[in-house]
C-alpha cells in the first residue's frame, strides 16, 4: 500500500452534528492541519456558539475530499479560530491540528471497535528480519532458462490462442531473479493479538527490465475488533520491543489499519502527525543483522517465545519500559537527565520485579510510627515533607537494592562476565544522588564524564537485559557471539573491562 507523505486536498468536513463546512486538509507530519471556513453569516448573538472549536465532539472530524476519499481526523485541537469579512459579509474560520489522519474508503469513529489489524513498516525492518535466502539472483541461469521461457511462452499463448505462437529467445548469459514465495517470517500469539512479520514484495512484469523490491510489514491481528487508540497503544508496545532488539529507536515509515463491520472490510492509511521517529543527531552506527540481541529468522521459536513473554507482562512494566525507551533514545548523547531517568526507572518497577520490603525490628517500627506522628502535626513545609518521605521509605527496598536485584539476574546467568557489576551500579546511584539531591560527589563527575556515560549505559543494560532474561532471552548465546558493536549493548560488553578499570583507579584515590 503506497503512502503519500505530503499532500493537500480540499473537501467537505463535518465539524459538529449536522454542520458541514468547506476546508483544506494538509498532511505533512507535524505541519498537518485542517483549515475550514464557514461562509454563512450567523446572527451576532450566535456567532461564538457557531464554531465551538474548544469542544470538538470526541476530538474527531470526518470529511469527504473532492476525490471522494473519506477522512477521519482524530485528536483534533483548535490552533486558531476567528471571523473575518468584507463590508456586510462575514465568515468564520478555524485551523485545526489532528494527531492522526485516517483515509480511505470509509470513516472510522474513535469509539468504533472495528479495527481488526494494524500494520507497520519500520526503517530497520530489513535488519531486524534479515531473511537472506528469501530473495536471490542466479547469475549462471543457463540450466533453467529454457524451461522458464518455455513455460512463460505457453502461458502467453493460452491468453491469446488466435495469435501466432510466442517464441522467447534466450542468449548465452541469462540471469534469473527470484523470491522463494515464503512470505511469513514469524507469527506469535500474544496477549495483545497475533503479531507477525511478512515479506510484501512488489514487482513489474518486465519489458524494459525487471524490478523486485521487498517491504517487510509487521502486523497485529485481532480476533475481535478494537478501537483505534488501543491499536496505537499496542503499536507502541511492539516498537519498544523492536528497539531493544535492534539497539535504537525505530522510525515508523508507514502504517495502516484494516477495519471490518457488517458492510465491508477495507484497509485505511494512517498518517501520524508525530510518528515515532529517531533523532538523527543521536544516531550511532546502523544496526547490523549479526549484532541483534536475537535473530527472528534463524531463531524463530526463541524470538516468538521472547516476544510473547515480554508482552505478557507489559501492563505491569509499561511505565518503567517507557522511561527506558525515553532514556535509550538518546543513544550517543548523555545529558545528566538521562542518567537520572535511567536510575529512576528501577523505582517504578512492579513489586514482583524488585526485592520485598526489608524486615524491621519492633523497636524500629515503633520509632518510625512515632516520628511520623510527630512530623505530621507540624505545619506544611518542604523540610517536614522531606522527613516524612524519608520515614516512609524506612523498611522499603532502596534504589541500590532494587538495581542490585536486577543486576543479579545477569551475574547469575553469565557468572563473572561483568565483574564487580554491583560496584558499578552502586556508583551509578551515587552519581544520580549527586545530580538529584546535591549529595557529596564521590569524585569530580564533570572531569570524568566518560564514567557518567558508563553509569548510564550500565543502568540501561541492566534494565533491558534483566527484563529480556526473565522473558526467556538466551544471554549466553549473545555473550558468545562476536559483535561489530553496532548495537549499544555490544559496545557496552566490549568496553566494560576498560571502563571498570578506569572506575577502580579513581576509587583507589578516594
Amino acid at each position: 500500500m503506497a503512502k503519500r507523505r505530503h499532500w493537500k486536498q480540499s473537501g467537505t468536513f463535518t465539524v459538529s452534528p449536522g454542520r458541514n463546512v468547506q476546508g483544506d486538509l494538509t498532511v505533512d507530519g507535524s505541519k498537518t492541519s485542517l483549515y475550514v471556513r464557514d461562509s454563512t453569516s450567523p446572527e451576532k448573538s450566535s456567532y461564538a456558539a457557531h464554531f465551538a472549536w474548544s469542544n470538538i465532539p470526541e476530538q474527531c472530524i470526518k470529511g469527504v475530499l473532492h476525490d471522494l476519499t473519506k477522512v477521519s481526523l482524530f485528536g483534533c485541537l483548535a490552533l486558531k479560530s476567528g471571523s473575518a469579512g468584507r463590508d456586510a459579509e462575514r465568515y468564520l474560520f478555524a485551523t485545526i491540528f489532528p494527531h492522526y489522519v485516517i483515509h480511505g474508503q470509509q470513516h472510522v469513529s474513535p469509539a468504533d471497535k472495528t479495527i481488526v489489524q494494524i500494520a507497520l513498516v519500520v526503517d530497520d525492518a530489513s535488519t531486524l528480519f534479515y531473511d537472506f535466502d528469501a530473495f536471490g539472483t542466479m547469475i549462471d541461469a543457463r540450466p533453467l532458462i529454457d524451461q522458464i521461457t518455455q513455460t512463460q511462452s505457453e502461458a502467453i499463448d493460452a491468453l491469446s490462442p488466435s495469435r501466432p505462437k510466442r517464441v522467447i529467445e534466450t542468449g548465452p548469459h541469462p540471469v534469473i531473479q527470484y523470491f522463494t514465495g515464503k512470505t511469513e517470517i514469524f507469527s506469535a500469539q500474544t496477549a495483545i493479538g497475533k503479531i507477525s512479520a511478512s515479506h510484501s514484495p512488489t514487482y513489474n512484469i518486465g519489458g524494459s527490465g525487471v524490478r523486485l523490491k521487498d517491504k517487510i510489514v509487521v502486523t497485529i491481528d485481532y480476533r475481535e475488533g478494537v478501537a483505534f487508540k488501543t491499536a496505537i497503544d499496542h503499536t507502541s508496545v511492539v516498537l519498544r520491543f523492536l528497539e531493544i532488539v535492534a539497539g535504537r529507536k525505530q522510525t515508523l515509515v508507514e502504517s495502516w489499519v484494516r477495519v471490518e463491520d457488517d458492510q465491508q472490510s477495507t484497509h485505511l492509511q494512517v498518517h501520524w502527525s508525530f510518528p515515532p521517529k529517531r533523532k538523527s543527531a543521536h544516531e550511532k552506527r546502523e544496526p547490523h543483522p549479526g549484532d541483534l540481541l536475537i535473530d527472528a529468522v534463524n531463531q524463530t521459536q526463541s524470538f516468538v517465545s521472547l516476544l510473547t513473554n515480554w508482552i505478557s507482562r507489559d501492563d505491569a512494566w509499561r511505565e518503567a519500559r517507557q522511561r527506558f525507551s525515553t532514556s535509550f533514545a538518546h543513544q550517543s548523547s548523555y545529558p545528566q537527565d538521562r542518567l537520572i531517568g535511567a536510575a529512576n526507572m528501577f523505582d517504578i518497577l512492579p513489586a514482583e520485579a524488585v526485592p520485598p520490603d526489608v524486615a524491621m525490628t519492633t523497636d524500629l517500627r515503633d520509632a518510625k510510627v512515632k516520628c511520623q506522628e510527630i512530623f505530621s502535626k507540624l505545619s506544611n513545609s518542604p523540610e517536614r515533607d522531606s522527613i516524612l518521605g524519608a520515614l516512609g521509605r524506612i523498611g522499603k527496598s532502596s534504589l541500590k537494592q532494587k538495581i542490585r536485584h536486577r543486576a543479579g539476574l545477569l551475574t547469575d546467568a553469565v557468572g563473572n562476565r561483568f565483574p564487580e557489576l554491583f560496584t558499578v551500579t552502586d556508583e551509578a546511584v551515587n552519581c544520580r544522588n549527586f545530580y538529584v539531591h546535591g549529595s557529596s560527589p564521590r569524585f569530580d563527575y564533570s572531569k570524568n564524564f566518560g564514567l557518567v556515560s558508563f553509569f548510564t549505559d550500565t543502568l540501561e543494560f541492566v534494565f533491558a537485559a534483566s527484563d529480556f532474561i526473565e522473558s526467556g532471552w538466551d544471554i549466553h548465546a549473545w555473550i558468545k557471539a562476536p559483535t561489530g558493536m553496532s548495537h549499544p549493548f555490544g559496545g557496552y560488553r566490549v568496553s566494560y573491562a576498560a571502563n571498570l578499570k578506569e572506575l577502580k583507579a579513581i576509587r583507589t584515590k578516594l
